[in-house]
Parts: C-alpha cells; sequence; structure tokens
C-alpha cells in the first residue's frame, strides 16, 4: 500500500494499458499515460476519459472495471432503443408526415427548434422560411414551457405502454421512467449522453441527470447540454448531483420548481416481504431540510448524553445510558406519537440483580395539558401506587430494590436549542441578499433553495461569515486559520466547498463530519508541517477519519484543490470539489455591474502630487491625528478601529482621498 509522499505526482490524464483500453471505471496500467495500439495498429476503446481514475493491471478491479463499463453500456443501448421506439409510435399516433416511408422521421433537434420558437418570439418575420431553404420539421409537438415528463404522459398510449412493461417485465411506473429518461438524454441532452456513450460518466451520472431534468423546460435544455458538454467528469457522484442542481436552479426560477414541489408534497409507504417498509416524504427542500436538521440534533444529543436542554424534564443528576445509534433514535424519534400513553418503569433488585418491568399509565386528567413536569408527575405517582402495591403483598423485600423510569424527552423548539443544536447552515450570494439579484441560495449539502427563503433566513441569522469564490468556477477559496483548532470562519469555508465528506461515496455532510489534516499536524513543532491552512483541510466523517488515521489508505493533495485518494488495491482516485454554478453566475452579474458602472472613482496614483502627500490607504502610527481629519467627502486621515480592520492597532490613521468607493 503507498502512503503520501511529496515525491508522489497526480497526472494529468489517466493512465492506459498496453492495449490502449480505456474505461468509464478507470484504466488498467500503471506505467503508460497515452494511448498505444495493438499489433494491427488500431487503438481500442473510447477516445479518451477524463474521469481521474487510475487502476493498475495486476489489480483485482481490473477486470471488474471493464465488466461493469460494458454493463454500462448496455444500459445506455437499452435508453438509446427505448427513445427510438415511443418516438416513433408517437409520430404515427399523430400522423405526421414522412416524406420518407421506411426510414425514421426526421426532425430538428430541441435546441434548433428552441432557436426557431425563440427568434419567433422575438420577431414575427425572423420566425418565417428563407426562400429556397429547405428545414426539418420541429420536434414533434414542441412547447418551451413543455418538459419531457409531462411530453411522455400526454403523448403515450395506454396499449404502447403495456408493450413496454410487457418486455421490460417491469410496472407501469417503471416504464414510464424509464421512457422519460430516455427521452431526456438522446434527444434532450444529446452531447452528454454522446459523452456517456464515449464512456466518461458512469449509468448512475445517466440516472442522476436524468432525474433532474425531468422537469427541465424544453427551451433550457440546451442550456443544460452545453454545460454538461464541458463540465468536468467527477469520480464521485454526489458532487456531480449537486453541481447539476444549482445549474438547474441558475436557469429555471427556482420559485416556480419549489411550488411544483409543494404541489406534489406527498407520504408514501412501500412494504417488503421481510416485514420492512419504507417510508418517502416528498416536498419542498427547506422544509424537509429543517425537519432532518432538527431530529439528527436531537439524536446527537441522545448519542452524547448532552441533557443540559432537557433538565426541565430530567432529575438532577439524572445521566441516559442508551446504546441505541443515530440512526435507530432517528428513526425512533421520527415514528413516536405524542402524547405517550404508558412510560416503562424498570426494577432492579440489588441483592439478586433481577429486574422486572410494568408498565405505569400516564393518569393525566384532560383537562390538564400534557406538560413534560405533568408526564413526570403522573410517572412518579404511578411509582409510588406500584411500590405500595408490592410492599403491601411481599413485605419488606422491595427494602432492597431501586425503581427507574424510562421517561420520555420532548424535543427542544426554543431559540437557544435550535441554534446551538438545530442550526441551518446557508450561503446566499451577496447581491441577492442586498436585494439586486434572485440567485438562489444554496444549503450545506448545496441544495438551492428560493431567493426570498435565502433572505428570510439570513434575516434570522445571528452570525455571518463572508466566502471569497472563484469567479469563473464559483468553488469557494482559501480562508485562514494559523492553529491547530479550526476557526468557524474556516469551517464554513470548507463546508460550502466540500459539501460532504470528501472520501468517494460518502453522503456524511461536512458539517457534522470532522476536519482532516492532511499533513499531520504536529503538535511539538507546529512549524515544520500540518499546519491548519485551507490547502490541507478538508473534511472526513468519523468512520472514514479514523480509518485514515489507522492507514488503511492515503489521501494527499498534489495539486490545488485536488485531492487523490489512493487504497490499498491498486487503485488511486482524484476527487475534487463540485463547482458552483450559482456562485459562478453571481460573478458575471458583477462584472455585468461594473462594466455597466464604467471605471472606479478611486483616484489614481500620479507621480504630480505635491511631496509629501500621502496616498490613499497610507496608514501612520500616531497618538493624535497626524493632519486633517476626513469629512464630508473631503480628504484627511481616519481612525483605523476593529470595526474596519480586525487586526487595527490603537494608534493607526488611514488616508482616505475622499472620492466615493470603487464598489
Amino acid at each position: 500500500m503507498k502512503f503520501p509522499s511529496d515525491s508522489d505526482s497526480t497526472d494529468s490524464e489517466p493512465a492506459r494499458d498496453s492495449t490502449g483500453t480505456s474505461h468509464p471505471y478507470g484504466t488498467t496500467s500503471g506505467a503508460e499515460t497515452g494511448p498505444s495500439s495493438d499489433a494491427g495498429g488500431t487503438a481500442r476503446g473510447p477516445a479518451h476519459c477524463s474521469r481521474r481514475l487510475r487502476i493498475d493491471a495486476d489489480s483485482p478491479f481490473a477486470d471488474a472495471a471493464q465488466i461493469f463499463a460494458a454493463s454500462d453500456q448496455a444500459q445506455l443501448s437499452a435508453l438509446d432503443v427505448s427513445a427510438e421506439l415511443f418516438l416513433n409510435e408517437t409520430v404515427e399516433n399523430l400522423r405526421l408526415y414522412n416524406p420518407h416511408p421506411g426510414q425514421p422521421y426526421a426532425h430538428a433537434t430541441i435546441a434548433e427548434t428552441a432557436r426557431r420558437f425563440q427568434r419567433g418570439r422575438r420577431s414575427s418575420t425572423a420566425a418565417k422560411l428563407k426562400k429556397g431553404k429547405k428545414q426539418l420539421p420541429p420536434f414533434p409537438r414542441f412547447r418551451l414551457d413543455q418538459t419531457f415528463y409531462g411530453w411522455v404522459h400526454e403523448l403515450s398510449q395506454a396499449e404502447d405502454i403495456a408493450e413496454f412493461t410487457t418486455v421490460l417485465g417491469t410496472t407501469t411506473a417503471r416504464a414510464y421512467a424509464q421512457i422519460t429518461s430516455a427521452m431526456i438524454l438522446v434527444h434532450g441532452l444529446p452531447k452528454f449522453f454522446a459523452r456517456c456513450l464515449a464512456g466518461e460518466f458512469t449509468i448512475e451520472h445517466v440516472h442522476a441527470t436524468a432525474h433532474a431534468c425531468r422537469d427541465v423546460k424544453f427551451e433550457n435544455l440546451p442550456l443544460i447540454d452545453d454545460y454538461l458538454a464541458d463540465r468536468r467528469a467527477d469520480i464521485t457522484i454526489e458532487t456531480f448531483k449537486k453541481s447539476l442542481g444549482m445549474k438547474i436552479a441558475v436557469v429555471e426560477p427556482l420559485e416556480e420548481r419549489v411550488e411544483e414541489a409543494s404541489n406534489r408534497r406527498r407520504v408514501d409507504i412501500t412494504t417488503t416481504a421481510d416485514g420492512t417498509a419504507f417510508l418517502t416524504l416528498a416536498g419542498p427542500a427547506p422544509e424537509l431540510q429543517a425537519c432532518y436538521l432538527r431530529i439528527a440534533a436531537f439524536a446527537r444529543a441522545m448519542r452524547s448524553g448532552n441533557i443540559a436542554a432537557f433538565s426541565d424534564q430530567l432529575e438532577p443528576g439524572t445521566t441516559i445510558d442508551d446504546d441505541r445509534g443515530i440512526d435507530a433514535l432517528m428513526f425512533d424519534i421520527l415514528t413516536r406519537t405524542i402524547p405517550q400513553l404508558s412510560i416503562q418503569v424498570t426494577s432492579t433488585d440489588t441483592t439478586t440483580g433481577e429486574t422486572s418491568t410494568c408498565d405505569i399509565p400516564l393518569d393525566v386528567p384532560a383537562e390538564r395539558p400534557l406538560t413534560p413536569a405533568s408526564a413526570i408527575n403522573a410517572v412518579r405517582e404511578g411509582i409510588t401506587e406500584a411500590s405500595a402495591d408490592n410492599a403491601g403483598g411481599g413485605g419488606s423485600e422491595t427494602d432492597g430494590e431501586a425503581s427507574r423510569a424510562e421517561v420520555v424527552l420532548t424535543m427542544p423548539t426554543h431559540e437557544q436549542w435550535l441554534d446551538s443544536q438545530a442550526k441551518m447552515i446557508t450561503t446566499v450570494p451577496f447581491l441577492t441578499l442586498a436585494g439586486s439579484a434572485e440567485l438562489p441560495g444554496t444549503f450545506s449539502d448545496g441544495s438551492p433553495i428560493p431567493a426570498d427563503t435565502a433572505r428570510r433566513v439570513a434575516k434570522h441569522s445571528k452570525s455571518w461569515t463572508r466566502i471569497l469564490t472563484d469567479p469563473a468556477s464559483g468553488t469557494p477559496v482559501d480562508a485562514k486559520a494559523a492553529t491547530y483548532q479550526i476557526p468557524a470562519n474556516v469551517r464554513h469555508t470548507l463546508i460550502a466547498k466540500w459539501q460532504a465528506c470528501t472520501i468517494p461515496g460518502c453522503t456524511r455532510r461536512a458539517e457534522s463530519a470532522e476536519i482532516d489534516h492532511i499533513v499531520p499536524f504536529d503538535h511539538d513543532h507546529p512549524a515544520d508541517g500540518g499546519l491548519s491552512r485551507f490547502g490541507n483541510l478538508h473534511p472526513l466523517c468519523k468512520l472514514h477519519h479514523q480509518a485514515k488515521t489507522d492507514r488503511k489508505y492515503s489521501v494527499r493533495m498534489n495539486r490545488s484543490g485536488f485531492l487523490q485518494y489512493v487504497f490499498r488495491h491498486g487503485m488511486s482516485a482524484e476527487v475534487a470539489a463540485g463547482d458552483h454554478p450559482i456562485n459562478a453566475a453571481h460573478a458575471k452579474m458583477f462584472d455585468e455591474m461594473q462594466r455597466q458602472a464604467g471605471p472606479t472613482s478611486d483616484p489614481p496614483k500620479t507621480k504630480t502630487r505635491t511631496a509629501g502627500q500621502p496616498w490613499h490607504g497610507d496608514k501612520r502610527l500616531s497618538k493624535e491625528c497626524p493632519g486633517p481629519v476626513a469629512a464630508n467627502g473631503q480628504a484627511g486621515w481616519v481612525k483605523n478601529t476593529s470595526m474596519l480592520n480586525d487586526r487595527a492597532n490603537d494608534n493607526e490613521w488611514t488616508w482616505d482621498s475622499g472620492g466615493p468607493p470603487p464598489f
């Protein structure tokens, strides 16, 4: 197994084996990096593969990767065939004229049809056909505001769907899903589908894209396709899904999508033969995110024994001794009904160690509200009565017994609890916050939320952290830390950048993960390396952080912003934070505003200034003002305070040229 080393390097392109074979799950040679030919001089396999995954030829995953790739290609072919069958049936059912009988119906692409409709909407004359120029007919039953989900359901025939379900051996709902996905990918996103056929994305990326674009309007599908045509092919599906979701939120009004999600809100249950059931809640993301965070916070408090918030429900000195895991606790919290009808009391015989249980009913009068205090009092009364009954029938044996009540705790909802345990980290573009734009905000896991919702969340926030982002990709960039302990502003920037545990496949949220030092921090000699700087930090959940500590795999950052995981079976993967289309759109808005505003009014530094005259921003140390005081737009000295600069000196003054700020 390999471990981090400064001498290791990361190739910019994945390696290929001696036959030039490449596939979406990686390459099978650790030596060669360029394509080669077989004995006949013909290169085999897809032309290129941009997923940064490398598999050694002797790895047990080498052959498996080729099988997985073949499976993906077979499923892509099935989607292609499904789209062709359904479109042919639709053309026949609509009785569209085909000038070439026996050949597939020729029509314009979604992108070309959308351009025609948009030109026609802008100008009535631009939509007219030029004389002598023939054009393919538009995509069948095209509307700019139509979606493929609606298009398939609107044009499908019951007998045709029945044939699909018969061949696929599935249900009607799954047949509709197969057809909708096929039409989205083959006709709505042809550039992305071509990359999938070339092996750049796995079938998981394909399914995620089809699901995300199910309700995207026809007029916006070309924009999504152009984005996916150029986007980096990620190893991890989570970063891909989140970035795609943000891009869709930029090109389509998120308010409409949230309203549609609200109209479709529902609760479904599915049972299986083994006695397991699945409860599904579907609805607007903000409400469900808040619900999940509250339940998770309650479960974490129980798991860690943090009972400070439950002091009004428990006796002093009470401790929680519960061996349930976080997931089990969350399930029990969610499925518990309020109020409870009975609370179990356990009695332990200190002599024999035997335990007995009985149910103590909550005898609370109907006219009295069932508060935690009244519930506990009812339990105490029940215990007293139970003990009296035992004493009457069994003599003095109860003298050596101790009774313990298992009390139901109610989730706190007061402000202090929610602020410390169940807080929600939300990122809001500055222009949206200022009301100058309607770009959506995002939760810490990358889920977009409408601008109005983001502003409401920010309005009630007690603390804000400024996050600087790359103007091209939108990914958060550097934040400073000088100690082993991670400051809040650095942690928030890391959460905004990575959103989840960085190991491929893990979906644990970054805000509940631990912060790992890629190069371990040297507690004895901090200056020797492993500092808490942004490029040396990333989130890992507790499980994977411990595995790294135990040297079961290694992680390094050979290139800025790219993590490389090296696993023990001859496989390495390069992982990067997902791009952030919302932040990228925000940067473009800033550029546009700057162009419209013209050059900044900050006075330039000239060589003709008077000798001794300060430059704008010059600093002086003096107990008294070193010259004229700036006031009413006039140049002068301004006292530097902690409000202007948290590292300001008590006797520091800054020269203000008197001009308006350059923004």
